[in-house]
């Protein structure tokens, strides 16, 4: 993979998504209205995590995100759906006088975006399962390779209820299989 250096706006926010990973954001405040506009006319933007209270969880590395789908929500609040396009090592961040903040980071590789190929796999069929219940969850992904197990066991993580912190641990492990064990124990514990 071509590494990219970027410079991007940084959007706060306490969600994790990894590569391939798609969500929904509502935008209301006016600096990140900004945000948007710029993100859709350049190459997207980064969200770093953050707790609850906006507070940084980390701010070494991040998700790059781009624009996919504009919409309005019912009570006329921007809806926009973003799409993982890489993770990024963070070198500096600048703020603008919108108070925007602006990240320079380098584009990083990770096992998630590595294609991983087993259609039988019991958490492909689980996480197919959770999809077919979730008509909005359904509905982001306009492809869905449950075949993937790469991209099945980003989804679990993106998808199980555990803190940033330990989500975060996911991020910095390197060896897919030991990654993938883990989100098997989860899985089968809370089936239990």
């Amino acid at each position: 993979m071509n590494k990219h250096n970027l410079k991007l706006p940084v959007f706060p926010l306490p969600v994790f998504i990894l590569p391939g990973g798609i969500t929904r954001l509502r935008v209301f405040e006016p600096r990140y209205l900004t945000l948007v506009k710029v993100a859709s006319k350049e190459h997207g933007f980064l969200i770093i995590l953050t707790n609850n209270d906006a507070e940084p969880v980390q701010s070494k590395w991040g998700s790059w995100v781009e624009i996919i789908n504009f919409d309005k929500g019912e009570d006329g609040v921007l809806e926009i759906d973003v799409k993982c396009r890489a993770l990024v090592k963070i070198k500096s961040i600048n703020i603008d006088n919108d108070k925007l903040q602006y990240a320079n980071a380098l584009e990083i590789e990770h096992w998630s975006q590595k294609p991983v190929a087993n259609a039988a796999d019991e958490l492909s069929e689980s996480l197919q399962h959770v999809y077919e219940n979730n008509a909005l969850l359904y509905d982001l992904y306009t492809e869905k390779p449950f075949q993937n197990t790469s991209w099945v066991i980003a989804r679990w993580i993106e998808l199980l209820p555990i803190s940033l912190s330990d989500k975060i641990k996911f991020f910095r492990q390197h060896n897919f299989e030991d990654v993938k064990n883990i989100v098997q124990s989860i899985i089968t514990k809370h089936q239990k």
